[in-house]
């Protein structure tokens, strides 16, 4: 069961007084029988660069974890449900994304559509508020939204995209299982497919990114990918990234391979891009280049001596393949 954080059902827009009165308590002015619960209650302390957090009411419920204030656009991000997108048959449909402004002014509300079934909500993604980029990500069964803070648009809807051709195991293959933003880019995870990534520098019309590499552990089943994104790191380099999600712990992490990025050519042959063995280049200036060995299917560097660095890629993975 589902915890549900309950609000009143009240109108969304209240004074700026209202919201910061020291004497308001959940139920002032409140109707009798109302169930009542402000969303962001104001304990921080208010500093001289972060506003104070306001106290705002909002109608429907609210599903934990899908509410956020965003300090520096002093934003409430918000996905709920209300008698509007209520179901007959299957109840509560958490499906309306509303921004409130630090005075509990609605400025922005929109009803996205049924995805896979009226009682699947959509969720604000676990690490979702980046200061850089201001985008929020939000996933739903299949498919996802991204929300620009700074300009109030959705863009979406969105579904993974692979470099490979995916086959479903079951009735949960290609569910969303996690997504986050890393720097300008949306790196994601879907159920018995694997990761996919969206370059999310122009927020209005993201764009998937295709690993580089990826290798099959279980052909069209389970598969290790490469991602090179452009970091915005100083070095204007790369770093190389290989998403992964245990199922057992229920976590997704992503590896960096690279201790810091590093700029390297980031497009590989379609003849080596599904081989377990690969090897980059690392860009030194000039025509000066050092291959970088990967082992796809540990998903880690292989340290290479000095006269194998010194030949050719074929032979660079001829001798990967003799290690063990």
């Amino acid at each position: 069961m589902k915890f549900l954080v309950k609000f009143s059902l009240l109108s969304l827009l209240f004074s700026w007084a209202a919201c910061n009165s020291d004497t308001s308590t959940p139920g002032n002015n409140t109707p009798d029988g109302q169930d009542t619960t402000a969303i962001g209650t104001n304990t921080d302390t208010t500093t001289t660069t972060t506003p104070p957090r306001p106290t705002c009411k909002l109608a429907g419920s609210v599903l934990e974890g899908n509410m956020i204030w965003t300090t520096n656009e002093n934003l409430f991000v918000v996905i709920s449900a209300e008698k509007e997108t209520e179901d007959k048959e299957l109840g509560e449909s958490h499906r309306i994304l509303s921004v409130l402004d630090g005075s509990c002014k609605q400025v922005f509300r929109q009803v996205l559509p049924v995805n896979f079934s009226a009682d699947y909500p959509y969720y604000l993604s676990e690490i979702t508020y980046n200061k850089v980029s201001k985008l929020i990500a939000i996933r739903g069964w299949d498919k996802f939204y991204v929300f620009d803070l700074a300009t109030l648009k959705l863009a979406g809807p969105l579904v993974p995209k692979f470099l490979n051709e995916r086959y479903a195991e079951d009735a949960q293959s290609g569910s969303i299982k996690h997504m986050e933003v890393w720097e300008s880019y949306l790196v994601g995870y879907a159920a018995s497919i694997g990761p996919f990534v969206y370059d999310l520098s122009n927020p209005a019309k993201p764009e998937p990114v295709l690993p580089a590499a990826e290798y099959a552990i279980v052909k069209g089943e389970s598969y290790n990918s490469l991602f090179l994104l452009k970091s915005l790191d100083e070095n204007d380099g790369y770093q190389a990234l290989s998403p992964q999600y245990d199922y057992e712990k229920e976590a997704f992490q992503i590896h960096a391979l690279f201790e810091k990025p590093l700029k390297v050519d980031p497009v590989l042959s379609k003849t080596f891009r599904n081989n377990r063995q690969i090897v980059l280049k690392e860009l030194l200036g000039g025509d000066q280049k050092r291959p970088i060995a990967i082992d796809m299917a540990a998903m880690k560097m292989v340290a290479l001596p000095e006269d194998i660095a010194k030949q050719k890629d074929t032979d660079i993975i001829q001798w990967m393949k003799k290690q063990k």
